[in-house]
């Protein structure tokens, strides 16, 4: 079964990944950015889901924390905001998707699938 961090820090949105993904995926969410790198010591996923801003903390800091440990370097992510230019910013720190907030199931699942498949 593929494995999918989500780092989300609403849990409206959280729950729904839950219950979208909880049944297909190996699925673990955190909701701060202090357990991400705790979480991946034991749980190293295939796909990262990444909201913007986990509090204070933007999703560009966190993928360059990951990124300084070599066999997380490669995981990919998709970035998940409903910031106005979520384009730009996926292409700035190099995202391998994005969402746009507020996302459809379909979307998630077909984004997923192109990542995972």
């Amino acid at each position: 079964m593929k494995k999918i961090l989500c780092i989300e820090d609403d849990p409206d949105i959280g729950d729904v990944i839950e219950l979208a993904l909880g049944d297909l995926y190996d699925l673990r969410i955190i909701t701060t950015t202090k357990e991400v790198m705790e979480t991946m010591k034991v749980f190293v996923p295939d796909l990262i889901l990444l909201d913007n801003y986990i509090g204070t903390v933007e999703a560009a800091d966190v993928m360059k924390e990951i990124r300084t440990v070599e066999h997380l370097r490669t995981i990919p992510f998709i970035l998940c905001s409903g910031h106005a230019d979520i384009s730009s910013i996926a292409a700035d720190i190099s995202a391998t998707a994005y969402l746009e907030k507020p996302f459809d199931l379909a979307e998630l699942y077909a984004s997923i699938d192109r990542i995972l498949i």
